[in-house]
């Protein structure tokens, strides 16, 4: 489904959490978009969400926005348990889906949203935000005109300094993983795009609790080599006593020379490291696309990329585990799969 010449894509939006906002006020802005409905299950948050944005329709159960014919599209920012069952409903109903990061708790789930997306013929986005900042634009641009010569091995990071998330991000269940899911993925998926998207060939890593009292794990240090030949280290982590880089920061060596994304490592007092033009930049690379009739970038296929090597990487440090994570890094599930929590009532924030 798509709206029809000339008329504004409808979205609906899902959850209404602080990531939320940035979603809420990149469809306000453009011209060919309008938010028509909100959804949420705590129906104070759903309500000063909706008065803030002046979203017309709310309502505590999404699956009505799915069966929707008003509602062309969602953007889904809930926590990482309901994407993939709320993705595919949507898509299945032939509607358009801009999913937050991570896209779903393990493979299977990004499998099954891949595969939604491919029989209904509806585009999948994954909102992996950094794709869109200007400086990590530019330090592409830098390594697709050949400045830096061969990228040789790279470094990025995706840690938290003295702070850490609690509610569902903790959750196991919920979460699906830790700090490597929540704030790995910003890395990985950089560090990615910056090498031009190669695949991953091998995953090894350390993944644990090391910092705080967590069901979920808040360290991890990945190796990860790529089919064109470059070797990443990415560090993940909360409640780190320093960072070596910024959220998403990536320095690259390479065979001509070294550039990073920002020379900045720990951020002075009032600095806002995401911003409202990202998001926006995202957010019309979705609607665009729509409209377009293409595929949207970051893709479902992208997304599944990430959540490959997150999976490899517990993997590796399950297997190579000498108890130095002190629990197991994803406790609770010896399969490496969370259970699925199906309706409880844990969807409007993130």
């Amino acid at each position: 489904m798509t709206a029809a010449p000339g008329a504004p894509l409808r979205i609906a939006l899902l959850g209404t959490g602080w990531i939320m906002d940035f979603h809420a006020r990149a469809a306000i802005e453009h011209p060919a978009a309008e938010p028509v409905a909100a959804a949420n299950w705590r129906e104070p948050s759903l309500g000063r969400f909706s008065r803030s944005y002046g979203i017309p329709r709310t309502t505590t159960d999404w699956r009505e926005l799915a069966d929707d014919p008003e509602v062309d599209a969602a953007v889904i920012g809930t926590p990482n348990a309901l994407h993939a069952e709320q993705a595919i409903a949507f898509l299945e109903a032939g509607k358009h889906v801009l999913v937050e990061k991570p896209m779903a708790r393990t493979v299977a789930e990004a499998d099954a949203m891949v595969e939604a997306a491919s029989r209904s013929g509806a585009w999948l986005m994954v909102a992996h935000c950094f794709r869109f900042h200007p400086d990590v634009r530019a330090l592409r641009a830098r390594v697709e005109a050949g400045e830096l010569g061969e990228i040789v091995k790279t470094r990025g990071y995706g840690a938290h300094a003295r702070w850490g998330p609690s509610g569902w991000f903790t959750d196991p269940e919920l979460a699906g993983g830790g700090a490597l899911l929540d704030m790995g993925v910003h890395a990985i998926d950089t560090t990615r795009y910056l090498l031009g998207d190669p695949q991953p060939e091998r995953v090894c890593a350390a993944v644990g609790a090391r910092y705080g009292d967590h069901a979920v794990d808040d360290d991890a240090v990945l190796l990860v080599s790529w089919s064109n030949g470059t070797n990443s280290v990415i560090e993940a982590g909360w409640w780190q006593p320093h960072l070596g880089g910024l959220e998403a920061d990536t320095e690259l060596y390479g065979s001509g020379g070294y550039a990073r994304v920002w020379e900045v490592t720990e951020p002075p007092e009032g600095y806002q490291h995401c911003t409202q033009p990202m998001y926006s930049a995202q957010f019309a690379e979705f609607v665009g696309a729509v409209a377009a009739g293409r595929q949207p970038r970051p893709s479902g296929e992208d997304g599944r990329v990430v959540m490959r090597v997150v999976e490899q990487a517990y993997a590796s440090a399950a297997r190579f585990d000498r108890g130095g994570g002190k629990r197991p890094v994803r406790p609770g599930h010896p399969s490496g799969v969370p259970r699925t929590p199906g309706d409880r009532p844990h969807q409007g924030r993130r």
